[in-house]
């Protein structure tokens, strides 16, 4: 009875492998590390195989392999997917040839260097139609070039990321249906030519992410939905919505390129026009219909309308009164599909039949009723978004501040250039407080020169400044805008600060001469101001935080520690350097009496002392309101919890940052008695202009009065004039510079 059960059994077993081979199971076949040097039949049947149970062929770490004996896998009929990784001396495999049931083919992190030919792979299928692989990987090999119909395949994804590729040629994709296509890593990607894509007529989804494209071609793009191009900051240019007509999602890599689909029609004015000229005349067509149709056909669509003439549209557009009536451009002479902006397919995450689908366009006005189109433009979801650092404005974001930055620019470059040159032309009376002012006036003048470059751009780019915000932030321009602001702010608060000190200490030592800074002294001392100003404005070129992370050129990007302690070294130092300045107006004000009791209650004293306090009050507030509210914000921002953004920031760029620049030259030079003098005998010099060298001689010799014979002279304060260290203090005026 054992024996029967036993027998049975082994019937049965016998049974079900039968039935399986006939069924025709497939086997995984993995071989690890295979010492072969070439990939054939031979082999896979060596390691224990039968051939036509192999659907699943998988190589892992073969250092040896060098070839693959593509005829033999053709005895592998039911072979479904090939996978080759870490086989760095595998350099080529020829092309392949008819495997009907292939639909993964991978050969990854090995030493391939062009894309193997796959175009034969489904040739021998009874249903093509329906023919197509799932998905063919190259990734990490060293591809430099893709050959002429290599990839002229049926694929729901193609990968040729982390490669060597530096340029994709016209037409590599010619015949192609690829619904994923995927260059990512590719980091010796520069150039993609005009026609590149052109040919592929299903491509969804592209990935140009870590690659060093400048520009992106249209031609095969019409009906791409989702675009990414991350981490890529040599790309310029971003085509319209209109070239891109049926894209849903874009991943890039600038904030302002998000822009172009926001502002289609600051973009590209053209296609914006032409695309609200045919919806004008689409309507008017529609108003036409409906006058015309019958109740019963008040809801019929629209006939399909013929495709225009764009040239002649354009010459339209532009007023060519040239153009002959007879070849006006009529509602008769506008395509849809030039405006076809929506899709209502989606690329699937899975791999199937729906990655062929065709677009069915559900916003093309011929498949709407009359009354019933919108005319409202696709929303795309764009990344990066426009943030507070770089929104999708121009440089100056409002008209009253475009205006208003000229008057700033004027009063900054005339002032210093003023007291520039006047102060180097009298080079024979060089003191140190000559001296200081030329380094201050030359740093305040920096910053003039920065705000007449921001006004530049903004008048150029007016209307649309993210078209040109890449060759502006990141171009040459930027930089030197940065630097200029970063050196001339740092330089001016040296100067300010030692200008300060040389004052506080020639008054608070007015007895010992020997003391006093001498020209050498003075000069070491501006050569480490320099120094310095130049390394702070040096590290955003470096690496450390960076010039082109907004419009404005400003070093406001703090995405690391090291950003954050340049930023905060920065606030520092102007705070530092201003306690410093209020410290030593306060000291000098006290040591000239503080009111006049030094005089003896004289009232005379009394009204120079009070002069000298509003001065005083002047060159301290103008301080304050250059650097506090600019500190103040920017400590804030440095925290994390930012009060304002660049849009607001910009009025402290044009009216308080530039505050000392502007008042500088007025405060510490032209007006004072000094510099008038310095002035006329500079025009004197000249020969021109005597008219006013002798008006100014007479309004500064008054005729001599028995008081003014007679009465004492009054008391002498100590102080220092920019002309020279010695110099005394007028009661009539209250003369402090």
């Amino acid at each position: 009875m054992c024996a029967v059960w036993r027998l049975q059994m082994f019937a049965v077993l016998f049974l079900i492998l039968l039935s399986r081979r006939a069924l025709g199971e497939l086997v995984t076949v993995e071989l690890y590390k295979p010492n072969i040097t070439s990939l054939t039949a031979h082999a896979i049947h060596a390691a224990g195989y039968h051939l036509h149970t192999v659907g699943h062929l998988t190589i892992r770490d073969a250092p040896l392999l060098e070839h693959v004996k593509v005829e033999d896998l053709t005895k592998m009929p039911n072979l479904k997917s090939l996978y080759i990784t870490q086989a760095p001396k595998l350099q080529r495999v020829a092309p392949l040839p008819a495997l009907p049931e292939l639909l993964t083919f991978m050969i990854t992190t090995s030493g391939l260097v062009e894309v193997p030919n796959l175009s034969h792979v489904h040739e021998n299928r009874v249903n093509t139609s329906a023919a197509y692989l799932q998905a063919i990987d190259l990734e990490g090999n060293h591809i430099r070039r893709i050959p002429a119909h290599a990839l002229r395949v049926r694929a729901a994804q193609v990968s040729l990321n982390y490669n060597l590729i530096e340029e994709v040629p016209a037409h590599a994709f010619k015949f192609a249906e690829i619904s994923k296509l995927s260059f990512r890593g590719n980091m010796n990607l520069k150039r993609l030519d005009e026609n590149a894509f052109a040919g592929n007529l299903v491509l969804r989804q592209l990935d140009l992410s870590n690659t060093a494209i400048t520009s992106l071609p249209i031609k095969g793009l019409e009906k791409l939905e989702i675009l990414k191009i991350e981490r890529t900051p040599a790309l310029k240019y971003i085509p319209s919505i209109y070239d891109l007509q049926s894209l849903k999602e874009a991943h890039l890599t600038h904030h302002f390129h998000c822009c172009a689909f926001a502002f289609p029609e600051r973009h590209d004015p053209a296609r914006h026009a032409l695309y609200e000229l045919y919806i004008k005349q689409l309507k008017q067509k529609c108003a036409q219909d409906a006058r015309d149709a019958s109740a019963e056909r008040r809801q019929r669509s629209l006939e399909p309308i013929r495709k225009f003439d764009t040239q002649r549209l354009m010459a339209q557009l532009q007023g060519n009164s040239e153009e002959d009536e007879s070849t006006a451009t009529t509602s008769e002479d506008y395509s849809p599909n030039m405006f076809d902006f929506d899709y209502s397919g989606d690329v699937s995450s899975e791999y199937g039949d729906e990655m062929f689908h065709e677009a069915v366009n559900t916003t093309g006005a011929e498949m709407l009723e009359c009354g019933n189109f919108s005319t409202k433009l696709r929303v795309v979801n764009c990344t990066p978004l426009p943030d507070a650092l770089n929104p999708c404005e121009d440089v100056m974001g409002w008209t009253w501040l475009r205006a208003s930055v000229w008057f700033v620019v004027a009063a900054a470059v005339v002032g210093n250039l003023a007291v520039l040159i006047v102060l180097l032309a009298n080079r024979s009376e060089l003191t140190v407080p000559r001296f200081l002012m030329c380094h201050l006036a030359f740093s305040d003048l920096c910053t003039g020169i920065y705000l007449f470059m921001l006004a530049v751009v903004d008048l150029q780019s007016y209307g649309a400044f993210f078209n040109y915000a890449y060759d502006w932030q990141y171009g040459t321009g930027c930089k030197i805008a940065g630097f200029l602001s970063v050196f001339s702010g740092q330089l001016s608060v040296f100067t300010l600060t030692i200008v300060t000190l040389e004052r506080w200490f020639a008054i608070t030592f007015a007895i010992y001469l020997e003391r006093r800074i001498s020209l050498g002294t003075a000069a070491k001392i501006m050569i480490g101001g320099w120094l310095f100003s130049i390394h702070m404005a040096g590290l955003p070129l470096a690496g450390v935080s960076d010039y082109s992370s907004t419009s404005i050129c400003l070093p406001v990007k703090s995405s690391s520690t090291s950003d954050a302690l340049y930023q905060g070294s920065l606030f520092l130092f102007n705070a530092v350097a201003w306690v410093i300045i209020v410290v030593c107006y306060v000291g000098i004000y006290r040591s000239l009496g503080g009111g006049g009791e030094k005089y003896g209650g004289r009232a005379a004293a009394a009204a120079a002392e009070r002069r000298i306090a509003i001065k005083m009050a002047l060159l301290i507030g103008t301080d304050a309101l250059c650097w506090a509210p600019v500190a103040f914000f920017g400590v804030t921002a440095l925290a994390g919890v930012p009060l304002v953004d660049v849009s607001h920031g910009k009025v402290l760029l044009v009216f308080f940052y530039p505050l000392n620049a502007c008042a500088n030259p007025f405060l510490y030079a032209i007006l004072t008695k000094q510099y008038r003098r310095d002035l006329i005998n500079l025009i004197a010099r000249s020969g021109r202009c005597n008219w006013l060298v002798e008006r100014y001689k007479l309004a500064a010799t008054p005729p001599a009065t028995a008081h003014t014979q007679q009465s004492a002279p009054a008391p002498l304060l100590p102080l220092v004039q920019y002309g020279r260290s010695t110099s005394q203090i007028s009661k009539e005026n209250g003369e402090l510079l």
